[in-house]
């Protein structure tokens, strides 16, 4: 009866296949669950200390927090097992994070003061731990991922990953939810959420540790494996560099560096215009802190429901392609709606379909374009790409947000033509992604 249930949403998992995939599935549970946590809370945190005009200014911090960031990375992955560098990214940002659950409490720096001021440094510092560890921790854990699985098994077992990662975000959203349900008590339960999302984080080490206890190691033998790639000679010396020379000279690698661009960028433009609404409407800080964990909780509801029944279906029916192109078609088609009707219940559903399908539908088949490619894009190039992408991606929407504000006869003719772009690169993308698996070839 169980396999026939999976066999329906997922398809035919079984066995040790079946055990790999629910223990990635479950590690992604407690690393996109407090995430979530975590970034409804940074939102809220920042607005309610440093103040919503400031937030494009931290989004270009963030790019600059990005190169020694990534060079720390780059030099990690080549003297520490992928395992290892679990452990220790784990060990790092969970250790930051209790120390921001200490300031939180703290009766003058914490969230007891509710002065609005661009000089309160720890929400300027919270905000880009967040980012950073939505580009590293999760990007890593996907790296190792896409390591160990081929392109027909990602069909299957990805879809049961992203349930996973959604049903995370749900359960924990609607923890958050409840938290934050007495408006009256912000100043006590936003450091209480940080810490049960920062003490969550450290379920990853036993569950990664696990993987490779209990599951067969053929199973674990991804697609460099199974087509005999050997690595050009050059990718022995493949330096801190190299990932962004890669970037730049790689037509593959910098199509899928532009489908993170133009999601994040869109994004970004829109989550700001959601952000400035949303404080103009609620001039009480526990109701905008309300407020976003409704919207979080309503982002996963969706994702969950649709990584249950919809990911899964959606890749091994219509393919890679169809997925990627398909999501900046709808992304597209409820932004014309808000621009129509600019309002905070239009750009709720707006800011749903962007974040919800993007994780249950776009984001997962983005992380499979990743598997016939060389162990040297999917992380050191991966790494550029997921986090110069997004970063640079979200400071070139504060860009866009500081010099239209919120003029939508300027922020939509930009989006509009970003959709257009985004359409036609994904098509190729994905055409060039479907002749390299059937031709078994690694793509390096």
């Amino acid at each position: 009866m169980l396999y026939r249930v999976i066999n329906l949403l997922w398809g035919d998992l079984r066995g040790d296949e079946l055990k790999k995939f629910l223990m990635l599935a479950s590690g992604f549970f407690f690393l996109i669950g407090p995430y979530w946590l975590l970034k409804t809370l940074k939102e809220s945190i920042f607005i309610n200390t440093v103040g919503p005009a400031h937030e494009p200014t931290a989004k270009l911090l963030s790019l600059a927090l990005f190169l020694p960031l990534v060079f720390t990375y780059s030099k990690l992955v080549d003297y520490l097992s992928k395992e290892k560098m679990v452990y220790f990214l784990v060990g790092l940002y969970g250790t930051i994070g209790m120390v921001f659950v200490y300031c939180f409490y703290h009766p003058t720096i914490g969230l007891q003061n509710t002065t609005v001021d661009s000089s309160r440094l720890v929400g300027w510092l919270f905000f880009l731990y967040v980012e950073s560890y939505i580009s590293l921790m999760v990007g890593l854990y996907w790296a190792f991922t896409n390591d160990i699985t081929t392109p027909d098994s990602a069909k299957k077992g990805y879809g049961l990953i992203i349930f996973g990662c959604q049903l995370g975000g749900f359960l924990f959203s609607v923890l958050g939810n409840v938290l934050s349900a007495d408006t009256s008590l912000y100043a006590t339960r936003g450091p209480l959420i940080a810490l049960i999302a920062v003490s969550c984080m450290f379920v990853l080490v036993p569950l990664t540790y696990m993987l490779h206890r209990f599951v067969n190691k053929e199973m674990l033998q991804g697609y460099q494996d199974r087509v005999h790639y050997q690595p050009k000679a050059a990718a022995k010396s493949f330096d801190f560099f190299g990932g962004i020379r890669v970037v730049l000279t790689h037509p593959y690698v910098a199509g899928i560096f532009g489908l993170i661009f133009f999601h994040e960028l869109i994004s970004s433009v829109m989550n700001y215009q959601m952000l400035t609404i949303a404080k103009a409407t609620y001039s009480d800080a526990g109701m905008v802190n309300k407020y976003l964990f409704d919207y979080a909780l309503a982002v996963q509801t969706i994702a969950c429901s649709f990584a249950l029944l919809g990911t899964s279906f959606f890749q091994r029916r219509f393919g890679i392609t169809f997925c990627i192109v398909a999501y900046p078609l709808l992304l597209g088609t409820s932004i014309i709606w808000y621009l129509i009707n600019p309002n905070l219940h239009t750009i709720f559903y707006v800011m749903l379909i962007a974040k919800a399908m993007n994780f249950a539908f776009n984001q997962p088949a983005k992380e499979v374009l990743y598997i016939p490619t060389s162990k040297d894009i999917k992380y050191k190039s991966k790494a550029w790409v997921d986090m110069f992408g997004m970063r640079f991606a979200k400071a070139s929407g504060s860009t866009i947000n500081k010099l239209a504000g919120q003029t939508l006869s300027v922020t939509g003719f930009v989006v509009i033509g970003f959709i257009g772009m985004w359409v036609i690169l994904a098509n190729v993308l994905g055409k060039y992604f479907q002749k390299a698996v059937n031709d078994k070839r690694v793509i390096d």
